[in-house]
């Protein structure tokens, strides 16, 4: 589940377009301006003024491993606080079944049978006396998580581009899939901003840079 804080820009095109208007000694106070000076800036490529909009969400529901590919876009200046396992009692928690473990009933069986001991031993540490924030290492990465991440747009196109390719991990396109289709909702300016920058990197150059391609694109040669 995505949450938007109200302290993500809801207007990122007028800032953008305000921003950039002081650069060049332009009027800034009327917002049409504002916005068509924006979209001057995305299409020409200038994108630092991309990192003054902020995004600021709270994201749950995906597991330990998701989000620590998630952790891995580190450009600009994004931060982010993670649900404590030293002082969150984990004797219960949800867990991420992936596509392939779904598809087979033996897979899943033993996919459940492996949380359900991990659970089990977990406890069975706490109740010796081992502290909770010793007990979490044998926790799993597929346990389910909740941060409160902060960056900017500028970054989060990257991420966006990397993890919207079929190549990423299905877990973290769903992830990022879940936050383009939550930003697009939050305004008309951040829809079209969902619309045009939030795309798989093949869309940006017109062709596919991974060494096994899904085929959606051409290959450059």
């Amino acid at each position: 589940m995505i949450e938007i804080f109200d302290s993500t820009d809801k207007f990122p095109l007028q800032k953008i377009g305000k921003f950039a208007g002081v650069c060049w000694n332009s009027p800034i106070d009327d917002e049409e301006k504002n916005v068509r000076r924006a979209k001057d800036c995305i299409v020409s490529g200038h994108g630092r003024v991309l990192e003054y909009v902020d995004i600021e969400l709270c994201i749950s529901g995906y597991s330990a491993r998701a989000i620590r590919e998630y952790y891995t876009h580190i450009g600009g200046s994004p931060t982010r606080l993670q649900e404590s396992t030293r002082y969150v009692n984990c004797r219960t928690f949800d867990f991420f079944l992936p596509p392939t473990v779904a598809q087979s009933d033996e897979g899943e069986k033993i996919y459940g049978e492996t949380m359900d001991f991990i659970k089990k031993q977990y406890e069975r540490l706490l109740e010796c006396g081992v502290s909770r924030e010793d007990a979490a290492n044998v926790l799993p990465l597929g346990m389910m998580t909740k941060i409160v991440d902060k960056r900017n747009l500028r970054n989060m196109i990257n991420l966006m581009n990397q993890r919207l390719c079929m190549r990423a991990y299905s877990e973290i396109r769903a992830l990022a899939t879940e936050i383009k289709s939550t930003l697009c909702a939050y305004s008309d300016e951040w829809k079209w901003v969902c619309e045009n920058l939030f795309v798989p990197k093949c869309d940006v150059g017109g062709f596919c840079t991974e060494k096994n391609s899904c085929g959606r694109r051409p290959k450059k040669i």
